[in-house]
């Protein structure tokens, strides 16, 4: 597997997932270790755990493109290029908004409607 990662954090107990990570990563299952959907002060606190273990992570997974640049502003991009972090951006054409696929007339319907109201 070349990139094992947590899709969402948990309201509790992380560092026992973060442990799993490092363990499946030690042990040769995986060549790298990621996270998904995580903010700055989580992935201080993944990075954290993981740089004990002498274990690098490799990516936060988030929303990310030209029309959804909250990343730049919330710091989350500073926090992942300080520690090394790539991100991997979900969404990077904009819900569709950037293909031409969808616009003001021809919204999606169900959840990402809300998504796209965000954009």
């Amino acid at each position: 597997i070349d990139l094992y990662q947590i899709h969402f954090p948990c309201v509790w107990k992380n560092e026992l997932y973060w442990d799993g990570l490092a363990d499946c990563y030690e042990q040769g299952l995986v060549r790298a270790v990621g996270v998904s959907n995580y903010g700055s002060d989580a992935v201080r606190a993944v990075n954290a755990r993981l740089q004990a273990r002498g274990i690098p992570l490799t990516s936060n997974q988030i929303q990310y493109s030209l029309l959804y640049r909250f990343p730049e502003l919330n710091g989350m991009k500073a926090t992942c290029d300080e520690l090394g972090v790539k991100i991997l951006a979900y969404s990077p054409l904009g819900l569709g908004a950037l293909t031409g696929k969808v616009s003001a007339d021809t919204m999606p319907s169900g959840p990402r409607a809300s998504l796209f109201g965000k954009l």
